[in-house]
């Protein structure tokens, strides 16, 4: 219940991947991610995961991580995700100030009902 009232403000990231040796140990650990994220998130859907390596560094190059130049542009996703924060902390404000009025306007709608029903009976 609670992953679904945050969904939108978890971002999930497998970081260092370029740090694998094979591909194999990357399958593995993403598939183990996967499982593990299955048995606590109760949707059949798993939400997006940022796969990500730290900046290049030339002098350490193992044969997977020429394999996966594009990790960097999912670093730049992911910084934009996180930027996006404050716009996102706006978009909340606005709904809890929706919602709150909403459950103010139900009260005030019970409230003129009974005040309606017992000034009828005395």
């Amino acid at each position: 219940l609670i992953f679904w009232l945050l969904q939108h403000k978890l971002l999930i990231v497998l970081n260092k991947a370029d740090q694998f040796h094979k591909i194999h140990d990357f399958a593995r650990a993403y598939g183990s991610l996967c499982w593990n994220l299955s048995k606590v998130i109760p949707r059949k859907d798993l939400p997006p995961i940022f796969t990500m390596s730290l900046p290049s560094d030339t002098s350490q190059k193992t044969s997977l991580s020429a394999s996966l130049s594009d990790l960097e542009h999912t670093r730049d996703d992911v910084v934009e995700q996180v930027m996006q924060a404050p716009k996102r902390r706006i978009d909340n404000v606005i709904t809890n100030l929706y919602d709150s009025s909403a459950t103010l306007i139900l009260y005030s709608k019970i409230w003129n009902d009974v005040v309606a029903k017992y000034n009828k009976e005395w």
